[in-house]
């Protein structure tokens, strides 16, 4: 793997995660990605420019799994800012009516790879997908998960965690909003079983398991239902789940539904969001 400029800041921004589309920017030094694709190219140029970039200063794509809230923009962005997808096998042959011409390069779940400065740990995930993984992202000595669409937090992901600076984790929905929302029973049993979506409460466990070893961690929970939850009652589960167990450590934000997160960055010596944005973030 090629050295870090330790100069250069790691960045890291959730463009848009929800139901609606899912895409996250990771940048070290001159490596560039997006995880995930789930919006159409304009909307993915749109997102890019308060960073002062274009489609043609990424370095890759990497897909979580083929759903199309985060693959159905991969092939476009791809052939447009002639950059590869990576994904694993079976995620590439599912998202195929995707990617049309766009140049893809297979990843094997369980072995990491490097693009660039970025060292990539794709690690199974539980979801109702062909295999769905999530990342651990390792340059510089930060470390960085991302693990969304998944139903329960299982032993890959729960090992991960306690090591990482950047925690993007999943908290889709609140069970009593869910209970009496309008959703059909056949839905609500997806997302409640094990290959479905991980909810406050279980976001709140594995948030405070990570946490138990003293590491200070900044935790942004990432896609919410804009129907089975609310963001305050997302961020505020798990920020008093970790205040019962005395953990003042860990800073917790919250992503809108279907909307954009704070700008995390990493240097030596510093790590995390400035104050002010901390505050914006956490407006209800």
């Amino acid at each position: 793997m090629t050295a870090v400029d330790q100069a250069h800041p790691t960045r890291v921004q959730v463009l848009r995660s929800g139901s609606g589309g899912n895409a996250i920017f990771v940048e070290v030094a001159r490596t560039r990605l997006l995880i995930d694709v789930g919006l159409p190219l304009e909307g993915i140029v749109r997102l890019l420019a308060p960073l002062s970039l274009t489609p043609s200063d990424l370095s890759a794509v990497l897909l979580t799994h083929e759903h199309d809230d985060h693959a159905r923009g991969a092939g476009s962005l791809s052939r447009a800012a002639g950059i590869p997808v990576l994904a694993n096998e079976r995620t590439l042959a599912r998202a195929a009516p995707f990617l049309g011409g766009a140049r893809t390069e297979r990843f094997t779940t369980g072995i990491p790879f490097a693009v660039g400065e970025i060292q990539i740990d794709p690690f199974p995930v539980p979801h109702d997908a062909a295999e769905p993984v999530g990342f651990l992202l390792t340059a510089g000595g930060i470390r960085i998960v991302v693990a969304y669409d998944l139903g329960e937090a299982s032993d890959p992901l729960r090992e991960r965690l306690p090591s990482a600076d950047l925690i993007l984790l999943e908290a889709n929905y609140d069970p009593r909003l869910l209970g009496v929302g309008t959703y059909p029973w056949f839905l609500k049993n997806r997302i409640l079983g094990g290959m479905g979506h991980l909810s406050n409460d279980r976001a709140a466990e594995a948030v405070v398991r990570a946490a138990r070893g003293g590491r200070a961690q900044t935790v942004l929970l990432i896609h919410l239902s804009d129907v089975n939850n609310l963001l305050p009652l997302a961020r505020d589960t798990v920020r008093w789940a970790l205040e019962r167990e005395g953990i003042a450590a860990s800073r917790v934000e919250a992503v809108r539904s279907n909307g954009a997160g704070p700008l995390w960055e990493a240097t030596a010596g510093a790590v995390g969001l400035p104050a002010t944005v901390l505050e914006d973030a956490a407006a209800p």
